[in-house]
C-alpha cells in the first residue's frame, strides 16, 4: 500500500490547486483523477470571476494558458436586447481545458503524483479516521493518507462522497450539453448574458473567448436549433449564422441552491472542496483548494490532523467565499445585481494570490 501525507480525489482546479498547495509545503501528495485526461471532459466556459487571486494567476500563467480579458458583463433583455445594466469587473475567458492541465502540470513539478483513470471508490475508515482510500486500479488499489481532499466534482452531491458521508442529501443530476460556437455575433473583451420569461433564452449567455469563438449551454441539441430557427429574440438573432464546432455533456445536480456551500465541510480528516462542498465556480473552487491544501500541510507539519484542527479551513471559507458564494443563477436576487455579486467577491477576497506557477513567455 502507498503511503502519502494528502490524497486529493478529483483532478479538477479545485483539487489540483489543493494538490498544488500541500506539495509546495512539503507533503507527500496523490492526485486521484478518474479520467483519462485533466481538463476533459469540459464541463463550462472558461468565465474566471474577477479578483485578487484571478489576476495574478493570469499573471503567472504568463503565455501558458489562451485567455482573454473581459473589460465589460453585459446583462440585457432577450427580447429587446436593451442594456439592464453592466460592469467592468467581469474578470477573464479562458481555455478550460488547456488551464486545468497546467494546474496540474504544476502540481507535479511541485511534488505531487498524479494518477489518471484511477477512481476512488471507497474510504476505509479505522477508529473513526480515513486511513486509506480504495480505488479503482488494478496497480493502486489502496493507498494511504493522514488528510484527505474530497474534490470528486460536478457530481458529487448526486451520487459522491458528500452524499455517502452525510453532508448532503442526494440530489439529482440533471444532463446539459456545452456547444462551443463558431461564428455567432459577438464582440471580444464582452460577456453578454440575457433575462427572459422564457425558459429557453433565459439566463442564456455568450461566453466570448475570442471574436472568432463563444461559449453557451444548452439542455438538448434540438433546444440550440429551436433558438437559432428563432427570430423573435436578440439571443436567435445572434445565434443565426452560428454552428458548433464542439459539443460536450455534462450533468449537474439539480438539488439545493446553486453554490451554497454546506454547513459541514470538514469531516473526521476530510477536507470538502469546490463541488464537494457544496460551492461552485472555478476561482472559487482554487481558492478553496488553496486554503484546504495550506491548512492540510500545516496540520501535518505539526502533526495534529484532529478535526478541530483542519476545521480552520471551514474557517477560512465562511470567512471569504461563503460571504460570496458563486451564485449565478440568484446573483440578483441575493445581491441586487451583477455588479453589487462581483463587488462583493472582490472584496471578501482581496488580497487572496495565487501560488506563483512556472511562466511560460
Amino acid at each position: 500500500m502507498n503511503e502519502f501525507d494528502v490524497i486529493v480525489i478529483g483532478g479538477g482546479p479545485a483539487g489540483c490547486y489543493a494538490a498544488l498547495t500541500a506539495a509546495a509545503n512539503g507533503c507527500r501528495v496523490a492526485l486521484f483523477e478518474e479520467h483519462a485526461a485533466i481538463g476533459w471532459p469540459r464541463h463550462d466556459p472558461g468565465w474566471l470571476m474577477y479578483s485578487d487571486f484571478s489576476k495574478s494567476l493570469m499573471e503567472s500563467l504568463g503565455k501558458s494558458v489562451p485567455f482573454s480579458t473581459i473589460d465589460e458583463y453585459r446583462v440585457c433583455s432577450a427580447e429587446s436586447g436593451e442594456l439592464v445594466e453592466k460592469s467592468p469587473l467581469a474578470g477573464y475567458i479562458v481555455r478550460r481545458d488547456v488551464l486545468d492541465k497546467e494546474l496540474a502540470v504544476s502540481a507535479v513539478k511541485a511534488g505531487a503524483r498524479l494518477y489518471l483513470q484511477t477512481k476512488v471508490v471507497a474510504l476505509i475508515r479505522k477508529e473513526g479516521r480515513v486511513q486509506s482510500v480504495k480505488t479503482s486500479s488494478d496497480s493502486m488499489p489502496e493507498a494511504g493518507a493522514r488528510v484527505i481532499v474530497c474534490a470528486d466534482g460536478i457530481k458529487s452531491a448526486g451520487r459522491g462522497f458528500p452524499v455517502s458521508e452525510g453532508l448532503c442529501e442526494k440530489g439529482e443530476v440533471r444532463s446539459g450539453l456545452s456547444f462551443l460556437l463558431a461564428n455567432a455575433d459577438v464582440s471580444p473583451g464582452r460577456i453578454e448574458h440575457f433575462l427572459s420569461d422564457d425558459p429557453l433564452l433565459n439566463y442564456k449567455a455568450f461566453w466570448t473567448q475570442n471574436n472568432r469563438t463563444c461559449a453557451m449551454t444548452f439542455p438538448s441539441i434540438a433546444a440550440f436549433e429551436n433558438v437559432r430557427e428563432r427570430s423573435d429574440n436578440m439571443v436567435s438573432r445572434k445565434l443565426k449564422d452560428a454552428y458548433p464546432i464542439e459539443i460536450v455533456g455534462f450533468g449537474r445536480v439539480a438539488s439545493g441552491k446553486y453554490g451554497q456551500y454546506y454547513k459541514t465541510m470538514v469531516k473526521d480528516n476530510i477536507l470538502f472542496v469546490g463541488d464537494a462542498s457544496g460551492g461552485c465556480g472555478n476561482i472559487h473552487g482554487m481558492i478553496q483548494g488553496r486554503q484546504a491544501g495550506a491548512v492540510a500541510a500545516a496540520a501535518i507539519k505539526d502533526n495534529d490532523t484532529g478535526e478541530k484542527r483542519l476545521s480552520e479551513y471551514q474557517e477560512q471559507v465562511e470567512n471569504t467565499l461563503v460571504k460570496a458564494p458563486f451564485c449565478f443563477f440568484s446573483a440578483r436576487e441575493d445581491f441586487g445585481s451583477f455588479s453589487n455579486w462581483f463587488k462583493a467577491f472582490d472584496d471578501t477576497t482581496r488580497g487572496i494570490k495565487a501560488v506563483e506557477l512556472g511562466r511560460l513567455d
